[in-house]
């Protein structure tokens, strides 16, 4: 497929703050318990509760079917290609308990296909927010991510802590890149993990 005209992928930025048709709706942990996994202190949020834009537009984003050995949820988001990459993902504390003595790390899965393109030039954005106003943000360009092959990968989406001020609050995760008019495309996103950061 031919990269398409950016004026085809709005943002929300551009659409008065209000996602596009296409977008994947954000979905709380515990509904639907499907889309949700917890084994002690490690919760394991599937593609599918994230809000992708543009993630039900099939030009752009396609569900796929994953082994039971590669997914609990069985399924993975493929992005085909896009320039206006994000997705968001939520945890709310009150509905699960964490041990708030530990730091916490969030993975996200992604396996780089053969013919994964436009990696190499612009850096993704990652970052954590909590409900206390705090935030943590780091770039990283994924390119490196291919020479793996087509295993699966955990990169590194920031971290966050349990202060007794955030302890009942909401964390939200984001991916993204939204500066640029790069096409970039061939990744399936499994999903993301949130568990304790090892010393």
């Amino acid at each position: 497929m031919a990269p398409q005209d950016k004026r085809l992928l709005p943002g929300p930025s551009e659409l008065g703050g209000l996602p596009p048709n296409g977008t994947t709706k954000l979905r709380l942990w515990p509904e639907p318990d499907e889309f949700f996994k917890m084994d002690k202190n490690e919760i394991h949020i599937s593609s599918r509760a994230m809000r992708i834009t543009w993630g039900n537009d099939s030009r752009f984003w396609q569900w796929t079917n994953l082994s039971k050995d590669e997914s609990c949820f069985g399924l993975g988001a493929e992005l085909i290609q896009v320039n206006w990459l994000e997705v968001v993902s939520l945890l709310d504390l009150a509905k699960i308990h964490l041990d708030s003595m530990k730091n916490y790390e969030v993975i996200y899965i992604v396996k780089f296909k053969v013919d994964a393109f436009g990696w190499h030039s612009c850096p993704i954005i990652f970052e954590v927010s909590t409900s206390d106003g705090k935030k943590s943000r780091r770039s990283e360009i994924l390119d490196y991510y291919k020479k793996n092959g087509q295993n699966w990968q955990e990169i590194y989406g920031g971290e966050f802590s349990l202060a007794s001020s955030n302890l009942m609050g909401k964390v939200e995760f984001s991916m993204k890149e939204v500066k640029t008019d790069w096409w970039k495309g061939g990744i399936v996103l499994e999903g993301i993990k949130i568990r304790p950061k090892v010393a």
